[in-house]
């Protein structure tokens, strides 16, 4: 999967062919900041979050994989 802007400001666009199942958001220390479940997950509002570095999985129907991004 891909993700974009990096870094972000207000939403982070996840782009995949697979059916998203489920979207989190950690921060560096591996908290859980957002859990979003379903297929309208191709959006991530990351307004409320502190600038820094987060990492992004996206589980889908194919397996499930980790992205970093940065929050400005």
């Amino acid at each position: 999967f891909n993700i974009y802007p990096n870094p972000a400001n207000d939403k982070l666009y996840i782009e995949t062919e697979a059916e998203i199942e489920e979207v989190v958001v950690y921060d560096v220390y591996g908290r859980q900041q957002s859990t979003d479940n379903g297929q309208q997950s191709t959006t991530i509002d990351v307004a409320n979050l502190n600038s820094g570095v987060y990492f992004v999985k996206v589980v889908t129907t194919e397996g499930e994989a980790v992205q970093r991004f940065i929050k400005k």
